[in-house]
């Protein structure tokens, strides 16, 4: 079985609010990356802040997904992922942020074929940029990566990757035969781009309607 945690919780700056919450067509930014974790049977685990509301994210998510706090007050990916992976008991997890409502099911698949004998499957662009937290972990030995990046003063997920000896790093080009726009990727930090994933989805549903 495949695992999934789900970077959650605290305001976010630019928009003013915890980012998680922020409805897309009705629905909270988090729960459509949760529904297409679930869609692929994975067991999801959302990590939210130290100082979160319990209750404000059971109300939205489905009573399969367990809830964990974050272990350290420090709002870091890098703890998020420590605490969500005492939660999982899976061979491998996603770690995916709470605020890529594009991210598709069949993208989350092929990394996941992808990720099989290696310790991590990470995204790579063309420029050399990565995608850490689009990606799939290997669960044992990134808890004992875990351990040596927390002796860092400002930990950061690239850090993890760096610790891991098996990573198989996946051309973005290849994953657009699956996601022609490489939606997946697309992360809402602005009310322009929160005006923008609006605007794409209303296209893609008069583009259905056709």
């Amino acid at each position: 079985m495949l695992g999934a945690i789900v970077l959650a919780g605290g305001p976010s700056s630019r928009l003013g609010k915890n980012k998680a919450l922020i409805e897309l067509n009705g629905k909270p930014l988090l729960r459509h990356v949760v529904d297409q974790c679930i869609s692929i049977d994975a067991k999801v685990v959302v990590v939210i802040g130290r100082e979160d509301t319990l209750e404000v994210y059971t109300r939205i998510l489905p009573q399969n997904v367990e809830l964990a706090r974050d272990i350290s007050g420090h709002k870091n990916p890098v703890n998020g992922i420590a605490s969500g992976v005492g939660h999982l008991n899976t061979a491998y997890t996603l770690v995916l942020p709470c605020d890529t409502p594009f991210v598709r099911s069949n993208v989350l698949k092929f990394l996941f074929e992808k990720a099989q004998g290696y310790d991590a499957v990470v995204p790579l662009w063309p420029n050399g940029h990565i995608e850490p937290l689009h990606a799939i972990y290997n669960l044992e030995p990134t808890r004992c990566a875990l351990q040596g990046v927390f002796g860092d003063e400002n930990p950061r997920v690239s850090n993890l990757i760096e610790r891991l000896e098996r990573v198989r790093y996946i051309d973005t080009e290849e994953i657009k035969e699956l996601d022609p726009l490489l939606a997946s990727f697309m992360n809402i930090n602005s009310l322009h781009e929160l005006k923008l994933a609006e605007e794409i989805l209303r296209y893609s549903e008069a583009s259905i309607a056709i």
